[in-house]
C-alpha cells in the first residue's frame, strides 16, 4: 500500500482509480485515505495485528486537518487499550436519550387520566404552552436546576405572573417525580427550588349590597351563564363541578356528585334548596338530555371557560376584584354567621379540611349530615332572598326526579 504525505491538493485532484486504493499518510502513522472507483474518498485508520480498520469519515465533509486530529486521539485511546470499534458499537446500542417532551408525553398519557378533568385540562394547557416550548427539546439528563429556575423567573418577572410561576413549578416537580418512579429520570431538579412568589390566602367575602349588585349582573348575562352563576351563589359548590352537573345526578331534589367528578374524591350529596330548584327547573325546559348547564356552542357538552363572563360581571357591578370562587367563600361565611356547625359547612362545601375529615374520621364518621345540610342551605337560600328583596309568598316547591 503506497505511503505519501497527504495534502488537500493531492486528494482533490486524484482521478478515479481502476480499483479501490488506499494511501497511508507519512505524517500520522496509520491514517489513510481510501479512494473508490466511483471517486468516493474516505479517511480511516488501521490498527492491530489483524489489520482492523476504523472509518473516520468521508472527504470533504471531514477535512485532512480534522482527520489527522481525530487519528491522533484514536491512537491515544488505542495506547490505553480502548478499541474504537467496540466503543462505536456501544454508542450505537446505547438507548436514545429521552427528551423532556417524551417524558411529558408519558406523564400526560399515564398520570393525567388519574386526575379530575379540570385539573387534567389545566395541566395539559400549561405543559403545552409554558413548559415544552422552553425545555421540551432538551434531554431529561441535560436540564439543570439553572434551566428550571430561568424558566420560572421568566414567567414570574418578564410575564409578571409570579403565581403562575408557582403553578408551573408544581407541575414540573410532579413530572420529574413521575419520571423517577418510572425510570425516565434520575433526579428532580425542582425540589431544591423554592416557590418564587409568596401566595396570600384570599379572604374576600361579598357584602349584602354587593350580593344584590352581583345577582342583578347575573341576570344581564346570557343563559346558561346566568343560571350557572346564580347556582354558585345559592349552593356554594365549586364552579368546575357545578358546570358539569348532569340531569341523571339529580333525584328527589338531591344532587349527587360521584367521587371521580369532585376534588375531594368522595361521594357528595347535596340537598337542593327551593331557590336552586327554581333555577334548575328553568334549565330543564331548554337544556339537552345530559348537562343542566349545556354549552350553547357544543351540544351535549358542559359549559367551558367562564373567564369572559366573569369579567363581564366585574364590569357590570364595578367590583374590580370580583372572582367566581369568592361566591363559594361568601356562602361559607354566611353559613358561619348563622352559627352553622363548622363540620356541616365543610360537608356542604365538600371540603375535607374544613369538615375536619382525616383518615380516622373518614373511616368512623359515616354520617352524611343530610338533614343538617338541608336545613343550613335552605336557611341561606331564605337569607339570600331577603337580600334580593324577593317576595316568597305562595312560592312553588319543586320536586325533580331523574330526567329520562
Amino acid at each position: 500500500m503506497p505511503k505519501r504525505k497527504l495534502t488537500n491538493s493531492f486528494i482533490v485532484n486524484h482521478q478515479k482509480p481502476q480499483s479501490r486504493i488506499e494511501y497511508y499518510d507519512t505524517i500520522i502513522d496509520s491514517l489513510f485515505i481510501r479512494i473508490s472507483p466511483r471517486g468516493r474518498k474516505t479517511f480511516g485508520i488501521a490498527y492491530g495485528t489483524k489489520g482492523k480498520r476504523y472509518t473516520i469519515g468521508k472527504y470533504p465533509e471531514i477535512g485532512l486537518a480534522q482527520a489527522r486530529s481525530v487519528a491522533r486521539e484514536l491512537k491515544v485511546k488505542l495506547a490505553l487499550g480502548v478499541d474504537p470499534q467496540v466503543e462505536k458499537k456501544k454508542r450505537e446500542n446505547a438507548p436514545t436519550p429521552k427528551t423532556f417532551t417524551v417524558l411529558a408525553s408519558v406523564y400526560k398519557e399515564k398520570h393525567l387520566p388519574k386526575l379530575k378533568p379540570s385539573t387534567r385540562s389545566d395541566y395539559t394547557r400549561r405543559i403545552n404552552n409554558d413548559i415544552l416550548p422552553v425545555i421540551g427539546k432538551y434531554t431529561v439528563e441535560s436540564i439543570t436546576r439553572y434551566d428550571i429556575l430561568s424558566l420560572l423567573e421568566d414567567i414570574a418577572e418578564k410575564r409578571n405572573a409570579p403565581i403562575q410561576s408557582n403553578r408551573i413549578r408544581g407541575i414540573l416537580s410532579s413530572i420529574y417525580s413521575f419520571g423517577i418512579n418510572r425510570g425516565l429520570a434520575e433526579i428532580n431538579p425542582v425540589q431544591s427550588i423554592k416557590p418564587l412568589a409568596k401566595e396570600r390566602i384570599r379572604i374576600r367575602v361579598y357584602s349584602d349590597d354587593e350580593i344584590k349588585l352581583i345577582w342583578q349582573a347575573f341576570e344581564k348575562v346570557p343563559e346558561p351563564y346566568c343560571s350557572l352563576f346564580k347556582m354558585l351563589l345559592v349552593c356554594g359548590q365549586r364552579s368546575g363541578e357545578t358546570r358539569c352537573m348532569r340531569w341523571d345526578e339529580i333525584d328527589n331534589n338531591i344532587w349527587t356528585i360521584p367521587p371521580e367528578k369532585n376534588k375531594a374524591n368522595r361521594l357528595h350529596t347535596l340537598p337542593l334548596p327551593h331557590l336552586a330548584m327554581e333555577i334548575i327547573m328553568k334549565r330543564r325546559k331548554v337544556s339537552g338530555e345530559s348537562y343542566v348547564f349545556e354549552s350553547p356552542i357544543k351540544k351535549g357538552a358542559p359549559l367551558n371557560w367562564l373567564q369572559h363572563r366573569s369579567c363581564q360581571i366585574k364590569t357590570l357591578t364595578g367590583i374590580e376584584d370580583f372572582r367566581l370562587h369568592d361566591l363559594r367563600r361568601t356562602v361559607a361565611s354566611n353559613l358561619a354567621k348563622k352559627r352553622v356547625n363548622r363540620t356541616v359547612i365543610g360537608k356542604i362545601l365538600n371540603h375535607k379540611g374544613l369538615a375536619g375529615d382525616d383518615q380516622v374520621t373518614a373511616i368512623y364518621d359515616q354520617h352524611d349530615y343530610y338533614e343538617e345540610k338541608k336545613e343550613a342551605l335552605q336557611d341561606w337560600s331564605n337569607k339570600l332572598e331577603e337580600i334580593l328583596n324577593v317576595n316568597r309568598e305562595g312560592a312553588k316547591i319543586y320536586y325533580l326526579g331523574k330526567k329520562h
